[in-house]
């Protein structure tokens, strides 16, 4: 009968406790970890990482390019030109050898000059400097909002990745408190057997009393089986989204199984979900993406203006001095007047798309409504389905020990208290899991609502 106290005792225990706030720094320490190491969120945070670092490469296009530039040309043979240097001065030489008396100057042949440079060398370092780019100040806008659009995603997998921590969690304690449940029943009905034996050995009831019991223990085992392959899915599951080892030890939070307070209007809890869900933010960021887009495609009417400068060394055979230094300083202007219509088509792209996305930001409002509008009603129902099995389970409670001490007496048939222990197992199941689907509903709700 102390068993049977203790059982009374527990259930009017956790029935009062039932009021509680739903509050636990266990299962935030979880959350915390799920959102460090989980292996999905770390390939959002590669993206953003990735995001970040064309971002910067975007911010080089402002700075100075400087390169070394160095060649070295051995050639032979092509096209060349004829310089008649000989015909020209020859016979002015000869005039004046004739009247000078002397042979102070020389005959001279004629000059063939290749096009193509032997033994020449350029070596140089050139730096190009951007001064007017519209290109480089759009591309740059467009990849600072390609960042916050990757941050937007991670932060809306954030908020589905705790949900769905909370909810494996919940998941596994009721799987533990299922096994609790049969654990006591087991206990119940072994020592309803014990009673059956020994009421057959005093001969106030017949053999088939402890085949009963005995059958009753089997389907009971069934059940035992059937629970600890839940309990081990759900805690291989939990551990998975925390990136540990699927058989780690996950602590038991009782107080969890309390009932949090009614929530808020449901229209407050609308506004309140279309001012924190990170899907809204995330579009948003993608509008404000192509819109840079779209101005980097309408600006294309502008030139670009650039400064080149060289300095270096250029000349026949490879020597550096002064006869070859040299330094050259050039500004270079490009303005494409047509191409094809290219970037108006462009312009018409980005257009369209900024256009599909603020329908999509008006259908995933709606959709963020009907999700906070189910979710707040299907917390309501589990309210109310946990009150209901708490009563139930205070008339099964009640039932099944009236029943068992009149059987006890002689008072009641077997198969009476059978079905007596049967709904008393089957309400404390029932109201267990009415308490964890209540839970599961508010962690729904809180996800529709934005929370992390």
């Amino acid at each position: 009968m102390k068993r049977f106290t203790f059982l009374l005792i527990w259930l009017a225990t956790l029935l009062a406790g039932g009021r509680a706030l739903a509050q636990s720094p266990l299962l935030d320490q979880y959350v915390a970890e799920g959102l460090r190491s989980n292996l999905a969120l770390q390939r959002q945070h590669f993206e953003i990482q990735k995001s970040l670092a064309a971002l910067e490469e975007a911010r080089g296009l402002y700075y100075p390019q400087v390169s070394f530039l160095a060649n070295y040309t051995l050639a032979k043979g092509g096209r060349n030109i004829a310089i008649p240097v000989g015909d020209l001065l020859n016979p002015v030489y000869s005039t004046l050898n004739q009247l000078t008396d002397s042979q102070q100057f020389p005959q001279i042949s004629n000059v063939n000059e290749q096009f193509l440079p032997n033994n020449f060398h350029e070596t140089k370092f050139r730096v190009i400097q951007p001064l007017f780019n519209s290109d480089i100040y759009f591309g740059y806008k467009a990849r600072q909002e390609q960042v916050s659009v990757e941050e937007a995603k991670k932060a809306t997998y954030e908020q589905e990745l705790a949900q769905n921590i909370r909810i494996a969690y919940f998941q596994y304690l009721q799987t533990l408190q299922v096994l609790e449940i049969y654990e006591e029943t087991e206990g119940l009905l072994q020592e309803l057997l014990r009673v059956n034996q020994k009421l057959v050995k005093n001969q106030k009831a017949t053999a088939e009393v402890i085949y009963g019991a005995e059958y009753e223990l089997e389907k009971l085992h069934r059940d035992q089986a059937e629970a600890l392959k839940n309990r081990q899915s759900s805690q291989a599951f939990f551990n998975f989204l925390l990136n540990r080892d699927l058989n780690a030890e996950i602590e038991v939070d009782t107080s969890l199984r309390a009932r949090g307070p009614a929530p808020a209007a449901l229209r407050t809890l609308e506004d309140q979900a279309l001012q924190d869900r990170a899907e809204l933010n995330q579009i948003k960021t993608a509008v404000s993406a192509n819109q840079a887009l779209l101005r980097l495609n309408e600006n294309h009417r502008l030139p670009t203006l650039n400064v080149v400068g060289d300095v270096g060394f250029q000349g026949f055979g490879y020597t550096f001095d002064r006869e070859q230094d040299f330094w050259l300083l050039q500004f270079a202007l490009q303005w494409d007047l047509f191409k094809g219509r290219q970037n108006r088509r462009k312009i018409q792209q980005n257009q369209i798309q900024i256009e599909q996305l603020n329908t999509q930001y008006a259908e995933v409002q709606n959709q963020i409504r009907l999700q906070v509008h189910q979710a707040y009603f299907a917390r309501m129902a589990a309210q109310e389905s946990l009150r209901a099995t708490e009563a139930g389970l205070k008339s099964a409670a009640q039932n099944f020990f009236l029943t068992r001490r009149k059987y006890e007496e002689g008072l009641a048939l077997y198969v009476e208290l059978v079905e007596a222990r049967t709904s008393y197992t089957q309400a404390r199941l029932e109201q267990t899991l009415a308490q964890y689907a209540l839970l599961m509903r508010e962690a729904e709700l809180a996800r529709a609502l934005g929370a992390k």
